[in-house]
C-alpha cells in the first residue's frame, strides 16, 4: 500500500506579505532610517551574548565577564568597539590632513 504524493490534500504556502508587493514597498520607502541597522545590531548583541553564555565561569571570568552580568558585559563591550573605531577614523582623519599639509609646504 503506497501513498502518492497526489493523494496528500497540497497545503497553501503562507504568503510572506499580506497586502503584496506595493505595501511592502511603501513599509521600505517610509521605515525610519537605520532601523535595519539598529535591529541587526541588535540581533548581533543577543547571538552574542547566547554564544558567551555557553562558556563557563571560570572561562567567562578570563575574558573579564560574568555569568551574573553578561548582558551588560556584552553591550559594554560594544559600545567600547564603537568607541574605539571612531576614535580610529579620527586619527586616520588627522593623520590624512597633515599628510596633505606637508605635500602643500613642499610644493610652495
Amino acid at each position: 500500500m503506497s501513498m502518492t504524493s497526489t493523494n496528500q490534500p497540497q497545503l497553501a504556502r503562507p504568503s510572506l506579505r499580506k497586502d503584496g508587493l506595493i505595501s511592502l514597498w511603501g513599509r521600505l520607502r517610509y521605515r525610519k532610517p537605520g532601523a535595519y541597522d539598529a535591529w541587526l545590531h541588535e540581533r548581533d548583541l543577543i547571538i552574542i551574548t547566547a554564544t558567551l553564555k555557553r562558556l563557563t565561569e571560570r572561562q567567562l571570568n578570563r575574558l573579564g565577564m560574568s555569568h551574573k552580568t553578561l548582558a551588560l558585559d556584552v553591550d559594554d563591550l560594544a559600545l567600547r568597539a564603537r568607541r574605539d573605531a571612531e576614535i580610529a577614523r579620527e586619527v586616520l582623519a588627522l593623520v590624512e590632513d597633515d599628510a596633505d599639509e606637508r605635500h602643500a609646504i613642499a610644493a610652495e
